[in-house]
């Protein structure tokens, strides 16, 4: 590793209104920790380069940026992040229409993860800042309408472990700060939707750790119509979820927590059953979901069981 501190990846596209925001943000940072910030872009075609362009110009030995000739989506912008992580100590991810409204944010993270070694990583609270105006009820399920910061609406606590986050519990993407970590095997072996990949890494990040929460607003997330989490169907979006959770079973170290997978395999399945997409499913599909729903219920009951009995055994022994 060389004397870069810190990476920063920041993933743009078409936001033109929001990126320099972003990347200001970044450079206005009171760090003494040396840092290098990465924008990706995804084939922008609203300005967004043009403005990633002119700041890489102001600051040529704070940004380098990289630019996809045609649309790959946010992952393959990810993998190349992932080659670049191993040029730091840390790194962090943030969306381009994203913001850090904090100036001490990066100082504080790190200094943490000097002095604290069994931590992977720490992450703070993030306001969101409204900007759906559309009247579709389907469509408003996706956004954080009616709440000020993702703490109203996740349960945190200063000790943030394994089994909280395999229960849904978000993590916003712009207010981690991660110890580095080989994840080329990792990005290999993913094959799932960008649903949900933020949640994904975080599951491979915090195996055999924790991670540290500051109940504090040091970031916004901007609640937009052209976001990543509103793309696609709520099925779409649940699968998704399901299909990793189902993969975590074939992991050693999570197969221990067999039960929470179970649970929260049957609460995405509920959203589905109770969603009014999965309402005007034909009555025979409607019939099959509800069947995959005990199933996993079934599983659920039958994990928990197992558990029981080991943690009785391990306490009699």
């Amino acid at each position: 590793m060389n004397d870069i501190a810190l990476s920063i990846f920041v993933f743009s596209c078409n936001h033109a209104q929001f990126i320099e925001k972003c990347i200001r943000s970044v450079m206005e940072q009171k760090c003494t920790y040396n840092y290098k910030v990465y924008v990706f872009d995804d084939c922008s075609t609203d300005g967004t380069v043009e403005i990633v362009k002119k700041l890489a110009t102001e600051n040529p030995d704070k940004i380098s940026f990289y630019e996809n000739e045609r649309n790959m989506g946010v992952l393959h912008s990810v993998r190349k992040a992932i080659g670049l992580s191993c040029e730091a100590k840390y790194f962090a991810f943030l969306d381009g229409d994203d913001y850090w409204c904090y100036d001490g944010k990066l100082q504080v993270q790190i200094d943490f993860l000097e002095a604290n070694l069994e931590y992977s990583a720490c992450f703070h609270d993030a306001e969101i800042h409204q900007m759906n105006d559309t009247g579709d009820a389907e469509f408003m399920k996706k956004t954080k309408v009616g709440w000020k910061a993702y703490s109203q609406m996740n349960k945190y606590y200063p000790d943030f472990q394994p089994q909280m986050l395999i229960t849904r519990t978000i993590i916003p993407t712009s207010t981690l700060v991660c110890r580095w970590k080989n994840l080329e095997s990792f990005m290999q072996n993913y094959k799932f939707k960008e649903f949900s990949f933020s949640w994904a890494l975080e599951l491979e990040l915090i195996k055999n750790s924790k991670f540290r929460y500051f109940n504090e607003c040091w970031s916004v997330y901007n609640d937009h119509v052209g976001g990543i989490s509103k793309r696609g169907s709520l099925f779409d979006f649940k699968r998704n979820n399901i299909n990793i959770l189902e993969s975590l079973l074939d992991d050693d170290f999570y197969r221990f927590y067999a039960p929470e997978i179970y649970q929260t395999i049957c609460s995405e399945f509920r959203m589905m059953i109770k969603s009014d997409e999965g309402l005007r499913l034909p009555k025979r599909e409607y019939l099959k979901l509800l069947s995959e729903y005990r199933s996993y219920q079934r599983k659920e009951i039958k994990a928990e069981k197992r558990q029981f009995l080991r943690d009785y055994d391990w306490i009699n022994k």
